[in-house]
């Protein structure tokens, strides 16, 4: 089985976030950001795996500047709540927990965008997989695409196209994940973010797993649901379920995002 790696990101707040884009800058763009990325969004009514929508930012005002889909079906909101505004209405139906490793996530890629030279920009693609309240207030799994982005001629974001999909008919457990695909040279990297405050202690010996309890976990961080690996591992649901019950309580993770933490700190995963 091959296994996923990881790399652990530490939380920001959504401040610091906009430092990373740059905000304090001032500059300009002649051609309209909706007419350079229109091709794009026309694809999605062909591509879209689920509801979605879509919204390009101004990076440097921290508003948006265009938008279009399903706002009301997707997330139960108008989309005047979200043109011409900063980002708050989609903030606000993040699960909390998800939307505080969306911006360290966000963080980390603006300034891995940033290093990188101007012919792999073009090849660099982020994911964020979370959750999000939708029009009945139920949290439903999406997925976040960092789909373009306008560059300054020193190669800073101006602006961004972003597009929001409804997983929730294929991912409806787990933790948040992220991914930055290169396809370059046709790589993906993997994270996960983390509060050291809710960690075990890292200096305490680290539990000890069995083998099964190993092949679950690794099936968990994979992105599997736990009806999944009963498939693949040809056991019932609830003996999955136990199994990890069973690694929480022995790691003393009160979660299963500090659990896949635990694991890879510990080389399980």
């Amino acid at each position: 089985m091959q296994q996923t790696t990881y790399t652990l990101l530490s939380p920001v707040k959504e401040e610091d976030l906009r430092l990373s884009f740059g905000h304090t800058r001032t500059v300009s763009y002649s051609e309209s950001p909706y007419q350079i990325f229109e091709p794009t969004i026309q694809h999605y009514k062909k591509l879209a795996i689920g509801t979605y929508l879509w919204f390009i930012a101004d990076t440097i005002n921290w508003t948006t500047v265009a938008c279009g889909g399903a706002f009301e079906q997707l997330l139960g909101i108008e989309e005047s709540e979200l043109l011409h505004q900063a980002p708050q209405a989609l903030f606000n139906r993040t699960h909390p927990e998800d939307l505080a490793q969306m911006f360290a996530f966000s963080n980390y890629w603006v300034n891995h965008f940033m290093q990188l030279p101007p012919e792999r920009k073009p090849h660099n693609r982020a994911t964020i997989y979370l959750r999000m309240l939708n029009a009945s207030n139920v949290y439903n799994w999406m997925m976040v695409q960092y789909a373009d982005q306008l560059l300054d001629e020193k190669g800073n974001i101006l602006f961004g196209l972003t597009l929001l999909t409804n997983i929730h008919h294929i991912k409806s457990d787990g933790i948040a994940t992220m991914s930055i695909l290169d396809t370059y040279d046709e790589r993906c990297q993997q994270f996960i973010c983390v509060d050291g405050k809710s960690l075990p202690n890292a200096d305490a010996p680290a539990a000890s797993l069995s083998n099964r309890e190993i092949e679950v976990l690794r099936l968990l961080a994979s992105g599997h649901s736990s009806k999944q690996i009963a498939a693949i591992l040809q056991l019932s649901q609830k003996t999955v379920d136990n199994h990890r019950q069973n690694m929480l309580h022995k790691t003393e993770c009160k979660s299963t995002g500090e659990l896949l933490v635990f694991g890879i700190r510990n080389g399980y995963v």
